[in-house]
Formats: structure tokens, sequence, C-alpha cells
């Protein structure tokens, strides 16, 4: 009994492994700091008549947005998923659960994304123009001095401009400063490569984990199988043994009545007397 059960969840291992679900792409655009969300999922089914049965939720850090929407795009094999949200991004990280697909093919995958800074640039303060126009200003009429005299030369000139020797004591640029810079570029760009580094590991312990949940529910599913295939071989044996039983009685039942009837003919027919040629034949 156990042999066969084995089989039997054997047999639904391998089938279970042959059967197909949905299939999520990588999501495509970035989330940006002080913006609406708006996301691209690609997706693909096993018919192009099957239903998405598509579902999404979004996280801004813990918490979770209420106005998001999904729509679902194309139809045949491949789609995509567009997720939206009016609210803009505030807090880190984005958080987007999507789950595709009907019944035991549908399939959940979580993306975790880090918002971009918005890079756009205010526009210029109005400032007044100090120019009017010529029609503008009010023309006044101012008496001309009258000269009496115009010299050629000033009576008191003006003494020359000095000329100052450079200040040898003025600030230069300070090489250690220019040497700090460069190492707080050098650090910034090298937690930009751990960042990314990171955001590789993150994505693929989340792929890791969909696969487990994936593989999880498959067993699940398949240890269900092999309980009801095991309950259902269970009642046929018991029926089986309740209906050889069922026969063997009947069988024992025959023969008894065969017996019986036996019997009944034989303490029926009456005993023979003795006749003179029998007695004869008796030995004396």
């Amino acid at each position: 009994m156990a042999q066969s059960s084995g089989i039997a969840l054997l047999g639904l291992l391998v089938l279970a492994g042959s059967a197909s679900a949905a299939t999520v792409g990588p999501i495509k655009g970035k989330p940006v700091t002080g913006h609406p969300l708006e996301v691209n999922i690609p997706f693909a089914v096993d018919e192009p008549t099957e239903r998405a049965c598509a579902s999404a939720n979004v996280h801004y850090g813990n918490a979770l947005v209420p106005r998001s929407t999904l729509h679902v795009q194309g139809h045949g094999l491949k789609r995509n998923l567009l997720v939206t949200s009016a609210a803009n991004v505030n807090e880190h990280p984005v958080t987007v659960n999507v789950r595709v697909g009907c019944g035991s093919k549908a399939v959940s995958r979580s993306f975790m994304m880090l918002a971009n800074i918005s890079t756009a640039k205010s526009p210029p303060a109005f400032q007044p123009s100090i120019r009017q126009a010529a029609s503008d200003l009010p023309l006044k009429s101012k008496p001309r001095p009258i000269a009496l005299f115009t010299p050629s030369e000033p009576l008191f000139p003006p003494p020359a401009a000095q000329v100052l020797p450079p200040d040898s004591s003025a600030p230069k640029a300070d090489a250690s400063s220019t040497e700090e810079l460069h190492k707080a570029q050098a650090a910034a760009a090298a937690a930009l490569a751990q960042l990314a580094a990171v955001r590789k590991e993150l994505a693929a312990v989340l792929d890791v984990e969909r696969r487990t949940s994936q593989t999880l529910i498959n067993a699940d599913h398949q240890v269900r199988d092999a309980r009801s295939e095991a309950a259902r071989m269970r009642s046929v044996l018991t029926w089986t043994g309740a209906a050889l039983a069922l026969a063997a009685a009947g069988a024992i039942w025959l023969e008894f009545q065969r017996v019986m009837s036996k019997r009944r003919t034989s303490s029926a027919q009456p005993a023979q007397e003795p006749t003179i040629l029998a007695t004869a034949e008796m030995p004396t």
C-alpha cells in the first residue's frame, strides 16, 4: 500500500513539473521623488484566450498607497501591466506587488525600487525691467547754464592713479581641500557601486524567494492530490474487500443448503426389509 502511494505521488510530481504557469518579466520604469508612479510589467500566458486575473498593490516605504490603478494592455500570449498611482512618491523604497494568472497557474512577483531624486530646475524668478520706454518718461525742459569760460585744462588736476603690486598674502587654493574633494568624489562613486551591487543582490534574493514560494505552492498541491488519490484507493480496496466477503458468504450459504438438502433426501427414503433371497445370500 505504501509503495503504491509513493508511485502515485511520484507520477503526480512529474505531471505537476510538466505543467506551465504565467511568466512575469522585469519591471520597466523608475519612480521619481515628488512625481506620481508609472511603471510597466510585461507578462505572458499559456493560451491567447486565457484571462489575466491580474492584481497589484503599491507601497511607499511601509505605507500602502490607496490610490493605485492597474491596466492590462494587449491581447494574446504577451501582454503588459501598467501600474500607476496618483500619489507622489515621498518615501523609500517603492514596492510593487503583482499577481498574474488564475488558479494554480497564478504567479506572484514583488519589485522593490529606490526612487530617483527629481532634477527639474525651477523657472527663473521674474525680474522687472528697470528700463522704460522713452515715450513713458516725462519730457522736462531744463535751462541750460551759460558758460562764462571753458578752460582747456582743469585748474587742479587729479593725482595720477597708483598701481599697487600684487598682494602675496592673498589666500590661494588649498591643495588639501582639492585632495579631500577628490576623495569625497571617489567615496561617492564607490557608494554608488555598492548600492548597485546591493540592488542586484536584492533582486536575486527576491527572485529566489519567488521561486521558492512557487515550489512550495506546487508541492502543497501535489501533496493534496496524493492524499486524495490515497483516500480513493483506500475506498476502492474497502469496497473490493466487502464484495469479496459477501461473495464468500454466499458461497458458504449455497454449500450449506446443498448439504442440508442431501440430508433431507437421505432421511426421507424408507429402510428396505430383508427378503428370502437376501437371507439366503447372507453367509452362515
